[in-house]
């Protein structure tokens, strides 16, 4: 089954609309650094849904090259303009040191869960905020009665904005898992791959995972976007689908309900 993001997605939007039309104006905005063609694409996916959940989204870019310190204080500023949530969006260009920027977003206005004061708040069960990507990946498996328990589950990839907040998430709810990353040996990666229920993919790195890998009847979520020749793609062969009982597609799987999913931060 090929897991259908946009419907989930549109579910949860109408709920958030419902309760955020009993709010005062709520007011967001959005950071981008550099150029990246992901990153444009699921920023304007945040301001159309903004837009239709009567929610005041502006974006600032600032394609020039800036030192971190720079970029710090410019993120201060707009901390400074009555912004409900700030969203600095990644990957940051490589010569900026990426932790040290998403730390100056204020605690309160961190709806991305990125800084070290958020996640460790979120780590230990102190705030209401979800990771957006852990969010709609058990929005996900939720929506089609896909149950953990007694599960073998795989994280592929430890990056920032899959790999780490979803395991805190499997963590905190008491699911037991292994990870592979790019440091793991060949050998690792296959007998894991091979033998997980659910596989959770967030690597970033196109067709990484191919249907002779997977066992029949496996769970794949894709939560992993890269370009290729202009186009957005997932970490999970498409062909997979094959194999598996449910699959998220990409686009329009994951995405969709990660961007709801941040909006949710903003009432929590």
């Amino acid at each position: 089954m090929i897991a259908n993001g946009k419907l989930i997605a549109k579910k949860m939007e109408d709920e958030l609309k419902r309760k955020i039309e009993k709010l005062p104006l709520k007011k967001l905005c959005f950071v981008m650094f550099g150029e990246n063609l992901a990153s444009t694409q699921f920023v304007g996916m945040k301001v159309r849904m903004a837009e239709r959940l009567g929610i005041s989204a502006t974006v600032k870019k600032f394609p020039e090259v800036l030192e971190t310190n720079e970029v710090c204080s410019l993120i201060q500023n707009i901390s400074a303009q009555g912004y409900n949530g700030i969203v600095v969006q990644l990957p940051l260009p490589e010569y900026l040191d990426t932790q040290k920027v998403l730390n100056s977003v204020p605690f309160k206005l961190d709806i991305d869960i990125l800084s070290d004061q958020a996640k460790a708040s979120f780590v230990h069960g102190d705030s209401g905020k979800i990771p957006p990507v852990a969010r709609a990946v058990f929005e996900i498996l939720d929506f089609y009665n896909t149950s953990l328990k007694h599960k073998n589950i795989l994280l592929v990839g430890n990056g920032k904005l899959v790999g780490e907040p979803v395991a805190s998430m499997l963590t905190r709810k008491g699911n037991l898992f292994h990870m592979i990353d790019k440091n793991s040996s060949e050998e690792e990666k296959m007998l894991h791959l091979k033998s997980a229920d659910i596989i959770i993919s967030g690597a970033g790195s196109s067709g990484l995972i191919k249907p002779d890998m997977v066992k029949d009847g496996v769970v794949l979520i894709d939560a992993g976007t890269s370009e290729q020749a202009g186009k957005l793609v997932g970490d999970i062969d498409p062909e997979c689908a094959q194999k598996a009982s449910l699959i998220t597609p990409v686009p329009g799987g994951v995405g969709p309900v990660t961007v709801v999913s941040l909006f949710a931060n903003l009432l929590d």
